[in-house]
């Protein structure tokens, strides 16, 4: 399953039904200068921060951010993506 889109502020998922495993996390940012996202799980409404994604390499827009995962995620569980710009981001969830 995929997750995308995109995004300034914050997005978050809705609940998984199901455990799941995040894949990968592949972050771009459309802003014109550099900005910080973080992604991380929210779990009976306790954040949990997995990434802080620094889009800042060029510090202009058009860097991006690609990671390859293996985070287990509880049934119940949201994806949470915040970001002080504007970032398209796919998230690859089995």
């Amino acid at each position: 399953m995929l997750i995308q889109g995109t995004t300034s502020g914050s997005i978050m998922s809705t609940a998984l039904n199901i455990p799941c495993t995040i894949k990968s996390i592949s972050l771009y940012n459309k802003t014109g200068g550099a900005i910080v996202t973080s992604v991380g799980i929210v779990v009976s409404g306790t954040d949990r921060y997995i990434f802080n994604a620094n889009l800042a390499i060029m510090g202009t827009s058009g860097s991006s951010f690609y990671q390859l995962t293996d985070i287990n995620v509880p049934a119940e569980a949201q994806i949470l993506i915040v970001t002080s710009g504007s970032v398209d981001y796919v998230i690859t969830v089995e």
